[in-house]
């Protein structure tokens, strides 16, 4: 798994790197985003399982740090918010924006936290594309594991859904779970899940999981 996630980051990294060539810091296409608004239903969708208010925040995968963004024009006063991501030049942006929070540069799975650094941790986004190293399932319930190891109370996460929106063409560049086999996953990490599949499609549908930690 680790040399495959190697190259799952190193794939990743070039990636967003050719997309900010193209569009720059302040573009939602950067992050491969259509508009800000389809970004925002998926942030509130998160918000719509968790209360992050008096809560530290990890942001795993956070890119532009859109989601502190979020949750300040939100009025959601989360007590502190920890932003990582594999990519420097993303970061560089998110520090500049948001400099009173705090940055770092890791692969949760290829540096795993030893203990939790965070009450709530998100990942957004981060398991979308198709793979080609390892199988989409096993990488995700990795990521799902590395991620949760992170937190003090649990984690979101979302996939896009086999449940695919009417009229949208299916993308080959991405991964389209079922979401029964995502929940056999992530209650194979904790029994404490919950299993969102209910907001509207951005423009893809998707779903999330909240991940909770045992009491």
């Amino acid at each position: 798994m680790q040399d495959a996630a190697r190259r799952i980051e190193q794939a990743a990294i070039d990636r967003y790197a050719a997309r900010f060539r193209q569009f720059g810091g302040s573009d939602p296409r950067t992050l491969g985003w259509d508009t800000r608004k389809h970004q925002w239903v998926r942030f509130r969708a998160v918000t719509e399982l968790v209360d992050l208010r008096g809560r530290s925040v990890i942001d795993i995968g956070c890119g532009f740090a859109d989601f502190h963004a979020f949750l300040s024009e939100s009025g959601i006063a989360a007590t502190s918010y920890l932003g990582v991501d594999i990519n420097p030049i993303l970061l560089e942006v998110a520090a500049h924006r948001f400099p009173g929070a705090r940055y770092e540069r890791r692969n949760v799975l290829l540096e795993p936290y030893e203990e939790p650094v965070a009450d709530v941790g998100v990942m957004l986004g981060l398991l979308n594309f198709r793979l080609e190293e390892v199988g989409n399932y096993d990488y995700a319930e990795a990521m799902i594991r590395a991620a949760l190891a992170a937190t003090r109370e649990g984690l979101v996460v979302d996939f896009l859904s086999a449940e695919r929106a009417p009229g949208y063409p299916e993308e080959p560049v991405v991964f389209y779970y079922e979401p029964g086999r995502i929940l056999q996953a992530g209650l194979s990490v904790t029994s404490n899940v919950i299993l969102k599949h209910d907001y509207p499609p951005i423009p893809q549908r998707e779903f999330m999981l909240f991940l909770r930690k045992a009491p």
